[in-house]
């Protein structure tokens, strides 16, 4: 009798070979080169499969077969590979999701082993017989094997048939495809253009591996406030959560143990921290320890050392963080008349700034087109509010309020709408000073030791605004997933018809995601009909499209967190503006002192910030915004503002960010309603640059809850986008392409062009 290894089939012709095969089943079939089997759905006790026409002898040979795919990993669904001369005596390889090595003798079933089956580890299963032993063996490769399990012979090899196939013990809807090849045939290389992709796929991550290597890792630097201030130890870092004294200050030991873990790096020490009793979890101190695969690792950019607590610089953003808070309700709209006017929180805040603060870090002289803004280009220019936070897309098929005009709000996501205007909370006008929070030294203090305040907003419930001043600002960074703000983003410029954006009547435009508005950047292949460089067959999707960005927009904000949040835990630990509002008012209640910058305290107690501090309050702590103040991580940098960051650098390198934006608008002094833009800039905005006032709206409206400082937001803009930049080196790597490149200009004015892995300097 013939050997088991002489028969052999490797499936190529398509064709049952009955000379060689007997099959059962209605699900099999020979295609592809391969064979294929597709159990029927909802039927139990369903076996489908291959056996041998004729007998063969396993003795001193061997049988192996090729398993491409098994069936879903269901109840009761499974392949086998078996090999005897019946079917109460039989040897047996059983695939789920576990590996079964079993051997049958006279109807005794034997399981001698089970292990998690792993696809490409046992991507070849052979039985084995040599001088009276059986092996089971399993390949990723069909040359190299590994004995799984070996049994003495127990049953007739000398003439058995060999079979494959499926089984369902149960009934399921989809139980999937099973698919087998190359049975005892030597293991063969892939088909030449398959073997080039394999090969090119991997010469590609190479690549890209080998860019991610050269990056030079900085050296991390923080202000060395944990150890500036022996007397009063850790005063100038994040601590909340932690134990405290009975003045708030950190308990040593405490944040000693979160040091021992943030060094050690051990999860098992940062189950060890000491937290106050019942406090509110950290958020996510071990995130900044993950590796990227794709893109800077988390460690790869950096920040410099944030100010130190007793700097004129951090005192001068804490003057900023109270003004901001005192002028929470006042309208963007007021701004201007509320400048000219004699005593008004804006003028006094414009004076201020100027005068006991010129160090903040915002733009000097102040005025009231720069109060509270970012520095970055375009985000000085027209309306405090970015444009993609307040207009929607125009669709003149839509009834008039319903998302026909841009004045509506309403940005098309696909068949649904997302509304810019949002629930906001009661102001000073309605609650008075319990419109903030944290005012009161035993809630702070309860707050700083962990007591878990969410949930306790006061919603204005009388109709949803569009953000009309820093409290509503401060609300929607409030609740939202950062990326939210950047998808809206997107899908605003995708859906936007060919037009003027007009406020009013939306007839005679283009066709909302047809005839675009919004042009793609330069270096982009597939550009509108009848633009530059527009393809003659093609248009993007998931390369260069929708689908493109939308990925990568999620992708870079979690490389973008976890590259923040090693800055956060890993370097710099520094306080929250809320914490050292509890320094300020311990030293100016005579309770302690600290080294803090004489400017704060002289405008609290007789300068410009007294008349507010504390009458209004009734201390000198600073008015929070959230009822539970600050999360539970670090100041710096900013979570919010590196994502940001992140994402306006993708768009940038996606779309035309020179195209204008036409007919701008701003809330009216209620919310309800926008109205046109006519004052300085009108003419101005261009997609970049509110792009880049996006970034800093977002990031400011926490500087405006009172969470964040104002060198939070200018220093973690660029980080989130070097890590963007990264991400598109990478990228470009890997497209199809001719010529297709990434051109930005950065928050810094630096103009660049990414192709082939390289970032360029573009000179205009």
């Amino acid at each position: 009798m013939a050997k088991a290894s002489t028969l052999i089939d490797n499936f190529n012709d398509n064709f049952i070979d009955t000379t060689k095969w007997s099959t059962y089943g209605i699900g099999v079939a020979e295609v592809n080169q391969r064979v294929e089997i597709r159990p029927e759905a909802n039927v139990a006790q369903s076996y489908e499969g291959y056996q041998s026409a004729v007998p063969y002898d396993l003795s001193n040979s061997a049988a192996q077969v090729e398993v491409v795919q098994t069936l879903r990993a269901l109840p009761g669904a499974f392949v086998f590979f078996e090999v005897g001369p019946d079917d109460n005596n039989r040897v047996i390889f059983n695939l789920s999701e576990e590996l079964h090595c079993v051997q049958a003798v006279s109807g005794n079933f034997t399981t001698l082993l089970s292990i998690p089956y792993d696809p490409l580890l046992h991507r070849w299963l052979r039985f084995r017989d040599s001088e009276g032993t059986v092996y089971w063996e399993t390949s990723p490769d069909g040359a190299h094997w590994t004995v799984q399990a070996q049994n003495d012979r127990a049953i007739d090899v000398f003439s058995a048939r060999i079979g494959f196939g499926t089984g369902l013990q149960q009934a399921v809807p989809s139980p999937g495809v099973a698919i087998f090849d190359s049975l005892n045939v030597p293991t063969t290389s892939l088909s030449r253009r398959v073997e080039e992709r394999r090969q090119s796929a991997q010469g590609t991550r190479e690549k890209a591996a080998a860019l991610a290597a050269r990056r030079p890792h900085p050296e991390h630097l923080n202000n060395n406030d944990e150890t500036n201030y022996p007397d009063r130890p850790f005063i100038g870092n994040y601590s909340k959560s932690l134990r405290h004294d009975s003045l708030g200050d950190p308990d040593p030991l405490s944040y000693g143990t979160l040091l021992r873990a943030l060094h050690s790096r051990d999860p098992g020490d940062f189950e060890e921290i000491l937290l106050a009793p019942n406090a509110k979890k950290l958020t996510n101190p071990q995130s900044g320890l993950a590796f990227e695969l794709a893109g800077p690792d988390a460690q790869a950019v950096t920040q410099p050392p944030a100010p130190r607590f007793d700097s004129a610089q951090t005192a001068a953003e804490m003057g900023e963080l109270y003004w901001m808070a005192l002028a929470r309700d006042v309208p963007f709209i007021n701004y201007a008349t509320e400048a000219a006017t004699s005593g008004s929180i804006i003028a006094r805040a414009i004076g201020s700034l100027s005068s006991e603060f010129p160090t903040f870090g915002g733009t000097a002289p102040v005025t009231a087109q720069n109060l509270f803004r970012g520095i970055y280009v375009g985000e000085q220019v027209g309306p405090y509010v970015s444009q993609f936070l307040l207009k929607g897309n125009i669709d003149p098929r839509q009834p008039d309020g319903q998302g026909r005009d841009a004045a509506e709000g309403f940005v098309a996501f696909g068949s649904r709408v997302i509304d810019q205007r949002q629930r906001t909370v009661k102001g000073f006008a309605e609650l008075g000073a319990a419109a903030d929070y944290l005012t009161t030294f035993s809630n702070w203090l309860a707050v700083q030791n962990g007591r878990d305040d969410r949930g306790q907003d006061q919603l204005d419930l009388t109709a949803r605004r569009f953000i009309r001043n820093l409290r509503d600002g401060a609300n929607f960074v409030h609740f939202d997933q950062v990326v939210d703000a950047w998808w809206n983003v997107a899908y605003y410029l995708f859906s936007e018809p060919r037009g003027n954006q007009s406020l009013g009547n939306a007839s005679g435009t283009g066709r909302p995601l047809v005839d675009l508005e919004f042009s793609f950047n330069p270096g982009h292949p597939y550009d509108p009909p009848g633009t530059t460089g527009d393809s003659r067959t093609q248009v993007g999707f998931t390369t260069f499209g929708t689908v493109h960005l939308l990925q990568a927009l999620l992708e870079v904000s979690g490389r973008a967190g976890r590259a923040v949040w090693w800055q956060k835990w890993g370097v710099h630990r520094r306080l929250r503006p809320e914490e050292f509002g509890g320094r300020v008012d311990n030293q100016l209640n005579n309770r302690r002192t600290y080294p803090i910058h004489a400017s704060l305290t002289t405008s609290l107690s007789t300068g410009g910030l007294a008349p507010y501090f504390p009458e209004r309050y009734g201390s000198y702590l600073l008015p929070q915004a959230y009822p539970e103040g600050a999360p539970t991580h670090p100041a710096y940098g900013a979570g919010h503002a590196t994502i940001s960051g992140a994402c306006a650098t993708l768009l940038k390198a996606f779309f035309d960010e020179n195209q204008l934006i036409e007919a701008p608008v701003l809330p009216s002094a209620d919310g309800l309603s926008l109205v046109a833009y006519t004052g300085p800039g009108a003419l101005q905005l261009t997609v970049g640059g509110e792009l880049n006032k996006l970034a800093g709206n977002i990031a400011l409206f926490r500087d405006a809850a009172g969470v964040h400082w104002r060198s939070d937001y200018t220093e973690s803009l660029p980080l989130g986008e070097a890590v963007a930049i990264g991400l598109l080196q990478e990228m470009s790597l890997t497209l199809n392409e001719d010529d297709a490149f990434f051109q930005l200009t950065k928050f810094d004015g630096t103009r660049i062009r990414i192709h082939d892995g390289r970032v360029q300097t573009v000179i205009e």
